[in-house]
């Protein structure tokens, strides 16, 4: 982590001292101080995950994916083969 990230880290720590786990999420997402694509891309991602899991194959659990996500199939594919950075 840079000191830039780590003067950052502290800067948003402190906006959220004192609150729930919860609280804090959506007092950062109220904000714009989370990357709503990133989330969206790791969510879709877990969901992925979590159908082929109950062996649902891959290219099915696209399809659902996209659907509980409202979107298309090629965006949930995407989301799968390109993680984000975490």
């Amino acid at each position: 982590m840079t000191r830039l990230e780590d003067r950052l880290a502290e800067t948003l720590l402190r906006q959220v001292q004192g609150l729930t786990a919860r609280q804090a999420v959506l007092r950062l997402l109220d904000g714009g101080l989370i990357d709503l694509k990133s989330c969206e891309r790791m969510a879709i991602r877990e969901e992925v995950f979590r159908l082929q899991q109950q062996g649902i194959p891959r290219c099915e659990a696209f399809e659902i994916a996209a659907d509980r996500f409202c979107c298309s199939y090629e965006k949930a594919r995407n989301a799968f083969y390109n993680p984000s950075k975490l």
